[in-house]
């Protein structure tokens, strides 16, 4: 028998068989949500306007992120351990956890909950809220995102886990608001910590010291998770881990290419969903993901062949650091002032240049490796990437999008666009903005900045042509 949600569900991705079968699991999912029949039919429209659901590859991932949230509000409930991490995080201790054994559930539940209670329901608002009345009050520069996890926790909506790793080689907020949960639930948290200082112009050397201690952080975390889990994360599972995902990647990585088609065919507002699934899910995206991604990629392609865009042929094409992971309207917006957005710098392919390692163990291969991709390594390794994408997708500018509250993306909010104006001789601005909360930063307030810097890389595209 149907129920007040089957429609949105089908929207999703949901093949009516899935939603009989999984009703049980839905409908108390959504009581702990507090969603009822009266949030439903707002969310239908929503995704209608927001997602480009005429697309099945659109729906499919839809229905990950859903099953993803799925699993998560009712982890403890099934009997699972339960680990979370952070974002962003380096590929690899959250995979290996999760591969490890099936009775632990492994994702990033603030990433979740921004896919899902944000993109799909439009309601994350109440989680902020809660986030800010139990530890992290607003206009203190907090990171919105950790919000998320405090409110989730605070309203029973996510469990309370067994163990949490903290990135805190990148994000100083993440360890000390899993220091602030763990006084209040009593839960474990391994730190996982590291430097990002380095010499302006150092990348992509580095110091050994800064693979050295890394690794031994990540080590720690391989020890540690034996000792609370049981679990023993051998450098066979994190070969078989990482492995795992391996088709999943080759997917975006394909369908990134197809992003530089003129017109753009997709709004990064889908790049970013597909995206995301990586360094949000270790579960359902590793199951359903590469399907879903790789239908993305029919519909596509067969965009490219009739010649639609969700832009004019010929605009102007810029580089975002990250789509909104909440509120699609933001990026809609900036594509609906006329610039073609195919790019964010996590979806795009990176230059590497092949290497041997010399490393011997698993904590230190990883770091050497992440390092040498970049993100982790420096501010000035992150404009070294930002600048070579640029030239590698021929863009016509970029749009260095930050997140006013997180120090690694404020640090640079001003230098990062002036280097890459001088190393590729293309405009960029930068954008105050948050990546989680679109309450003081949405759409509309951004827009007459974008506007005019549309207007700007039209002008001078058309004046190249003369």
């Amino acid at each position: 028998m149907a129920d007040y949600y089957d429609e949105l569900l089908e929207l999703c991705g949901f093949e009516a068989e899935e939603i009989n079968r999984e009703r049980p699991r839905i409908e108390k999912v959504f009581q702990r949500l507090e969603l009822g029949p009266l949030d439903i039919k707002p969310a239908e429209e929503w995704v209608r306007q927001n997602h480009d659901v005429e697309l099945m590859g659109v729906r499919k991932i839809l229905a990950i992120w859903l099953r993803e949230l799925f699993d998560l509000v009712l982890a403890k409930d099934e009997g699972k351990k339960i680990v979370y991490f952070g974002f962003p995080t380096m590929p690899g201790p959250g995979m290996t956890i999760a591969a490890a054994s099936d009775n632990v559930y492994c994702a990033c539940p603030d990433v979740v909950l921004c896919h899902t209670l944000g993109q799909i329901f439009n309601k994350l608002t109440p989680v902020l809220e809660a986030g800010e009345q139990n530890g992290l009050p607003p206009g203190h520069g907090l990171c919105t995102l950790q919000a998320i996890r405090v409110g989730g926790m605070a309203k029973g909506i996510i469990p309370v886990p067994d163990m949490v790793i903290t990135s805190s080689y990148y994000c100083d907020m993440g360890s000390k608001t899993d220091e602030l949960l763990h006084e209040r639930y009593g839960h474990p948290a391994v730190y996982v910590d590291g430097s990002m200082d380095s010499k302006w112009g150092e990348f992509p050397s580095f110091q050994p010291e800064r693979v050295e201690y890394w690794g031994g952080q990540l080590n720690k975390l391989i020890t540690q998770t034996k000792e609370i889990l049981g679990l023993d994360l051998t450098p066979d599972l994190w070969d078989k881990a990482l492995s795992s995902n391996k088709e999943i990647r080759t997917e975006v990585r394909k369908l990134s290419e197809m992003m530089k088609a003129d017109p753009q065919p997709l709004s990064l507002v889908e790049m970013e969903l597909a995206t995301l699934l990586i360094a949000g899910s270790t579960g359902e995206a590793m199951i359903y993901g590469a399907e879903a991604v790789a239908t993305l990629n029919q519909g596509v392609k067969e965009r490219i062949d009739r010649g639609i865009g969700v832009v004019e042929k010929g605009a102007p094409r810029v580089m975002v650091f990250l789509a909104s992971f909440s509120d699609p309207r933001i990026m809609h917006m900036i594509e609906n002032t006329g610039l073609a957005c195919p790019v964010m710098l996590n979806s795009a392919p990176l230059r590497m240049e092949p290497w041997q390692t010399t490393y011997t163990t698993t904590g230190e291969i990883r770091a050497e490796m992440q390092l040498k991709v970049g993100i982790y390594h420096s501010s000035y390794a992150m404009a070294k990437r930002w600048a070579e994408v640029v030239e590698d997708f021929n863009l016509d500018g970029s749009i260095w999008g930050y997140q006013y509250n997180c120090r690694p993306l404020a640090l640079p909010s001003h230098f990062l666009p002036k280097f890459v104006e001088e190393t590729t001789g293309l405009p960029a601005i930068s954008l105050e903005m948050d990546y989680y909360d679109s309450r003081n930063y949405s759409a509309e307030a951004l827009r007459t900045r974008v506007e005019t810097f549309a207007e700007m890389l039209r002008a001078r595209k058309a004046r190249s042509r003369i």
